[in-house]
């Protein structure tokens, strides 16, 4: 029987650096786990951007630790949208506001950094008015975290097999 998939999105501002990077980072740790019932998309909570591409700062950034950004496409994350998805991976607090806003209930938002061990900030600070380093130092946040979100969501919600 197959898994009914829990599906996740990340969120930013924009939807073309932080949230499609944390997409493909947290997609390729729940490939190398094993973990296939996860449905992973990424939105921003702008408009701006919708149907272009990643920022090729992020491109880049992905592309040198061998991921692949080239197929994204930004989209936004809206109100009548919010229950496509079982969790909301929020990039940094004003996202994780602007989601309560929209309605996404408290239990289904998580904050990406949030399970950090040390008393850290919690924000993927957006990299978008900066150089190439602030999306070299998101990437590696993204890495840092991807592990314990993926063990949390497993822990929330172990495979479900679907009744026939």
């Amino acid at each position: 029987m197959p898994v009914e998939p829990v599906r996740i999105l990340f969120v930013c501002l924009g939807n073309i650096c932080r949230s499609p990077l944390a997409e493909i980072v947290v997609r390729s740790v729940a490939e190398q786990r094993g973990l296939d019932h996860y449905c992973f998309a990424s939105a921003g909570t702008g408009d701006w951007h919708v149907g272009g591409p990643a920022d090729p700062r992020s491109s880049a950034t992905a592309q040198a630790h061998g991921l692949d950004l080239s197929r994204h496409r930004a989209q936004q994350v809206t109100s009548a949208r919010v229950g496509e998805w079982d969790w909301f991976i929020a990039m940094d607090r004003q996202n994780r506001n602007d989601l309560l806003a929209m309605g996404v209930a408290a239990d289904r938002l998580l904050l990406m950094r949030q399970f950090e061990d040390a008393e850290t900030e919690l924000d993927v600070p957006d990299p978008y008015y900066g150089g190439a380093d602030g999306f070299e130092d998101a990437y590696h946040m993204l890495v840092a975290n991807a592990e314990k979100l993926l063990s949390y969501l497993q822990a929330m919600h172990p495979p479900q097999r679907r009744s026939e």
